[in-house]
């Protein structure tokens, strides 16, 4: 129901909607907030805005703001078609199923959580950039880039994170900080509604896959994200691995541009993420795995440094064999390693393929050597996750009974 935005931004799909209907009936809104305000603080509402005192400019200025706020989570409520339409216009689409079927079924399984309460749409775009954003309207784009690479676990995480920015509502929050007070004001005071739809409109489309983060919500993100990507079931190890891909193809340096998306120039560094995420596979794992410069340390012990291989670096290795470790001692009791056929395993669990390289036997015994020191209790589960599912499947009953009826 927003205006239409010239070269293919945003524009109405239902008639029976204008920008000029949803600013007034926000407005209305807005001002019985502001009336109600000025009359407790025993203030008198001025016709014109120049003839206001200090504290009716506040009043003006925070009912402007809040106006704002409240159109731009109404557009990111109701406009995902829209800037779906938008988004794939500005990157492209990337015609491929089998990319669009792998991603829909990371998105699943991070849905399948319980904590992902938005409906959001997936799409991979053709760049080759490693990248992904979250624009309003709950709209993800991934490049083919990242696919291309990351494996599962460590796209997994970009996803996850990029569902929290939409969990959150980083966007709206950020976009709003976008509008200036001024054209706040010129824009809520206005008569030409219209008008302030357009320019509110222009605003958004020009943020679709532009930095409107702050550092807090990045962090905030990256938290959640492991959050959402081990409740997933998947590696722990993903989220510094992921991020350890990052830091290897563009370094630590202050990005631009579309790149400047996942790790901008005022957000945590790569390297603060990389070892961020190593902290939290280390308290997963009830503060008994971590990697450290390329070695696996079990209870403190080293064990051994994975080799690279053509698709993984030895950083990535690290990470990910860590983090299967460390959901093996989440879950406590942990038994001896044992090397057969090539893979060393955890009872049934697959932990490490060894190369051609490589001594299987010496990692097996470096790694008991470890594990005998202490094999760990079982992590304490989060009961809200088990409650989100148990939500989940509530809501899924529910609706199937609604359909029946």
């Amino acid at each position: 129901f927003v205006v239409y935005v010239e070269n293919g931004k945003i524009r109405p799909v239902d008639n029976k909607y204008d920008g000029g209907i949803i600013m007034r009936r926000l407005k209305k809104i807005v001002t019985a907030m502001l009336v109600a305000a000025v009359l407790i603080s025993g203030a008198a509402v001025p016709m014109e805005a120049q003839a206001a005192s200090t504290l009716e400019k506040v009043l003006y200025g925070t009912a402007a703001m809040v106006f704002i706020s409240r159109y731009f989570s109404d557009m990111d409520d109701h406009q995902q078609l829209q800037f779906l339409e938008t988004c794939q216009k500005e990157t492209g689409v990337y015609e491929s199923a089998e990319a669009q079927t792998r991603v829909a079924d990371i998105y699943d399984r991070l849905v399948e959580t319980g904590a992902v309460e938005r409906n959001y749409i997936v799409y991979v775009s053709p760049d080759e950039d490693i990248n992904a954003f979250m624009s309003l309207g709950g709209v993800m784009c991934i490049n083919k880039g990242t696919l291309d690479a990351m494996d599962d676990d460590e796209l997994a995480y970009i996803m996850a994170h990029e569902l929290v920015h939409g969990e959150k509502r980083h966007s709206v929050n950020g976009v709003k900080k976008r509008v200036g007070l001024q054209t706040a004001l010129s824009i809520y005071l206005g008569s030409e509604q219209g008008v302030g739809g357009v320019i509110l409109g222009n605003i958004a489309a020009n943020y679709i896959s532009n930095v409107v983060f702050t550092k807090d919500q990045e962090k905030e993100a990256d938290s959640l994200g492991f959050q959402y990507l081990v409740e997933a079931g998947y590696n722990p190890g993903g989220a510094a691995a992921s991020m350890s891909v990052l830091l290897d193809k563009y370094g630590d340096k202050p990005r631009t541009g579309l790149k400047g998306v996942i790790a901008p120039a005022d957000h945590p560094s790569t390297k603060e993420r990389v070892e961020k995420n190593g902290k939290r596979l280390y308290e997963y794992s009830g503060n008994h795995v971590k990697a450290k410069d390329n070695w696996i340390l079990i209870n403190g012990e080293k064990t051994f440094q994975p080799a690279e291989t053509k698709r993984y670096t030895q950083t990535e290795r690290a990470y990910l064999t860590a983090g299967k470790l460390a959901a093996v001692y989440h879950d406590g009791n942990v038994q001896n390693a044992r090397y057969k056929d090539g893979m060393i395993q955890i009872g049934n669990v697959p932990i490490y393929t060894v190369s051609s390289r490589e001594n299987g036997m010496e990692i097996e015994a470096a790694l008991n050597k470890g594990i005998v020191l202490d094999r760990g209790d079982p992590v304490k589960k989060k009961s809200e996750v088990e409650k989100r599912k148990d939500k989940l499947k509530e809501k899924r009953i529910e609706t199937a009974e609604t359909a029946v009826r």
